[in-house]
């Protein structure tokens, strides 16, 4: 199938990983070229929010490769085909809701991270507590654990989140894309 451009944006509160998050997919989906990797051990960025913060201030539009598609992540100033909402898992300061009302302003597809899960040792309990503070129009919309930090769920299923069934990242971002 030839590569289709889509674009993302990466959304959530502050605080909630979006930096990390966009670093991960970047690291894992083969956004950041050869070049570009050795000039970050050369400076010593190795986090994956320093390398987006890097970019960002370099303005370089991140863009990485699903098996399908070429993503391109905006910056929100336009519509895009799909939102990545990022929740931290122990955020009881966010109205997640409002959070994922403002996300289906953005796109007609959302995906939820509930990240940080590494925070609360992968508590399948901590991940249904915000999973359930987004209301009910979120019973539609895939909602994947994640640890940014680490990586956990983007690529494969952690074992860290074995009581967790439904799609990795990668998967449910092939799914939003497909028509």
């Amino acid at each position: 199938m030839a590569s289709r451009e889509k674009t993302l944006l990466v959304f959530g509160p502050a605080g909630a990983g979006k930096a990390t998050t966009m670093g991960c997919l970047l690291f894992k989906y083969g956004g950041i070229d050869m070049l570009t990797m050795e000039r970050f051990q050369k400076e010593g960025i190795r986090l994956y929010d320093q390398a987006a913060r890097d970019l960002k201030s370099r303005a370089v539009q991140p863009s990485f490769h699903t098996p399908n598609f070429h993503v391109v992540v905006s910056d929100g100033s336009s519509k895009v085909d799909c939102v990545l909402l990022v929740i931290a898992v122990d955020s009881t300061h966010v109205d997640a809701g409002k959070e994922l009302a403002a996300a289906a302003g953005q796109a007609e597809h959302i995906i939820v991270l509930i990240n940080k899960m590494d925070n609360v040792s992968w508590s399948e309990e901590a991940f249904q507590k915000t999973k359930q503070s987004l209301g009910p129009t979120a019973e539609s919309i895939p909602i994947v654990p994640f640890s940014a930090l680490k990586g956990d769920n983007a690529v494969e299923l952690s074992s860290n989140s074995s009581w967790y069934k439904g799609p990795t990242l990668l998967a449910a971002l092939e799914a939003s894309f497909c028509p």
